[in-house]
């Protein structure tokens, strides 16, 4: 929580057949996100293919989309939640949603790592 705003990252795999307005809606509904005051994320594909939206926060799918990018992070969509808590941000907002992308995908990682395939 930061000045009484609250984030909250998730995220899923994805493939070009996937429908990201099915899987933000599936998302925002199994994380509790539907009152949320802002819904951003992003996704990105081994075949290039990027897609972002803000979710009524100026440049937050970017900020997702670029830690995606320096991590290598491929075929999955992250989404990023805000309730704002009546204080404004400013430029800290941008630092806490590549900070939330950051540790989702860390963590992802991390437990992918561990987990036998097959």
């Amino acid at each position: 929580m930061e000045k009484q705003s609250r984030f909250l990252a998730c995220g899923t795999p994805f493939s070009s057949a996937d429908d990201h307005t099915a899987i933000v809606k599936s998302l925002s509904k199994q994380f509790k996100m539907k009152k949320a005051s802002h819904l951003s994320w992003a996704m990105r594909l081994s075949d290039g293919t990027e897609t972002k939206n803000d979710g009524g926060e100026s440049g937050s799918g970017n900020c997702i989309l670029e830690v995606m990018r320096n991590m290598n992070s491929v075929n999955c969509l992250v989404l990023v939640a805000r309730w704002y808590g009546g204080k404004h941000l400013g430029g800290l907002r941008f630092r806490i949603y590549r900070n939330a992308t950051k540790a989702l995908l860390t963590e992802y990682s991390t437990t992918m790592k561990k987990s036998p395939i097959g």
